[in-house]
């Protein structure tokens, strides 16, 4: 048995938290750089309530709110230059994954000289601003881990960086600022939640301590999304999205992603798509190339569904968990095939080529390898 585990960021969970962020940020520094999207944050009164708490302590701050929602790395770069133009000493991401991954972009690239789009990829550690997040969607879980996802515009890759110190210092997780955020994107961060712990349940390097989130936070989804898509304002729903979100995000931490999300990047990157859209348009088709090396843990995730396997074969309790998959997506509205996007035939090789060239770690570690002409064909099969 080998396994690694380093989770060094200060997890703060639970209703009311993100007003008490200035104490928190006062032990850090006394200059913040606030990195935020373009109007959410403002109209749900989240940005009024973090800028009030860090006046109450004494802190300047400074408001960088261009981060799109598959954040480019111009924009980032941008969002770099204001950091050290206002001398910031601590970088706060206020919002969903987008808000949070430029967050840690921006704190590692303040002390680089060129393009934050030289950095994708694992990097080593070294010197990167105090990070702080505040997250307002049950989605990537970035709060928990040292993920950061941009995208290229120049080149459409789509990729993480991740260091050692890309890890938050203090990531707050309070379920109140959840309950304003509307229903398709509970829904697309809401099944982000469910392919993170699916995925890392799935990997090759799925590991003992991994092992157990990912489960429990499929089991969280699963009862509970639904419930926070319909009854957005229900506190419990929130709450409980917001622990699945946060134990989905270690887990990906310690085990990674697989093929879903190396297929679901590049149809970001070429046609702008929401992020968790993307993953289940293309999860059917994935799982089913899956069955082979899968099925035994595809039974697992039926039962988590609730579905009766009793005298089924692996393979058929497998087929009946990417049904109930399937299912469970059309209840929330979201796409379950890539053509809704505007994909068609022709643009087939360029997905694939872009996915197998950039996402390789996350397709060796799927629990079926796949090849460059086997992302051909779950593209083709997604269609």
């Amino acid at each position: 048995m080998d396994f690694e585990f380093f989770m060094p960021a200060q997890l703060v969970f639970g209703q009311g938290k993100a007003k008490r962020i200035g104490s928190y940020v006062k032990s850090l520094a006394n200059r913040a750089l606030i990195v935020t999207g373009k109007s959410s944050a403002k109209k749900a009164g989240h940005l009024d309530l973090v800028t009030k708490s860090l006046e109450k302590e004494g802190i300047d701050w400074v408001l960088f709110d261009e981060v799109e929602p598959n954040p480019l790395t111009t924009t980032i770069d941008r969002g770099i230059s204001l950091a050290r133009k206002s001398k910031a000493e601590v970088i706060i991401g206020l919002g969903g994954g987008s808000a949070m991954d430029s967050a840690k972009c921006i704190a590692f690239g303040v002390k680089k000289e060129d393009s934050i789009a030289n950095y994708f990829g694992a990097q080593p550690a070294g010197e990167v601003l105090p990070i702080v997040l505040i997250t307002t969607t049950a989605g990537t879980g970035s709060e928990a881990n040292n993920y950061a996802v941009m995208t290229n515009p120049e080149t459409h890759v789509k990729k993480s960086l991740s260091s050692p110190d890309t890890f938050a210092k203090i990531s707050i997780i309070d379920p109140e600022l959840m309950l304003t955020v509307p229903k398709k994107v509970t829904a697309s961060t809401g099944i982000d939640v469910f392919f993170h712990s699916m995925e890392s349940y799935l990997s090759k390097r799925c590991q003992p301590i991994s092992m157990p989130l990912s489960l429990e936070a499929m089991r969280l989804v699963v009862e509970n999304l639904k419930g926070a898509y319909e009854h957005g304002d229900n506190i419990e729903y929130r709450e409980r999205m917001a622990w699945a979100n946060t134990i989905a995000g270690i887990a990906i931490n310690l085990a990674g992603n697989c093929g879903i999300h190396g297929l679901g990047h590049p149809l970001s990157a070429y046609y702008d798509i929401a992020h968790g859209e993307t993953l289940a348009a293309v999860s059917l088709a994935f799982l089913r190339f899956s069955i082979p090396e899968a099925s035994d843990k595809l039974a697992t995730i039926a039962e988590i569904f609730g579905v009766e396997t009793k005298g089924l074969s692996k393979d058929e309790a497998a087929e009946k968990a990417i049904r109930a998959l399937e299912v469970f997506m059309e209840s929330l509205n979201l796409p379950t095939k890539i053509s809704v996007f505007g994909v068609k035939e022709e643009d087939i090789d360029k997905l694939a080529q872009n996915a197998y060239e950039n996402s390789i770690g996350n397709f060796k570690a799927s629990p079926r390898e796949i090849t460059l002409d086997d992302a051909r064909k779950i593209y083709r099969d997604s269609l």
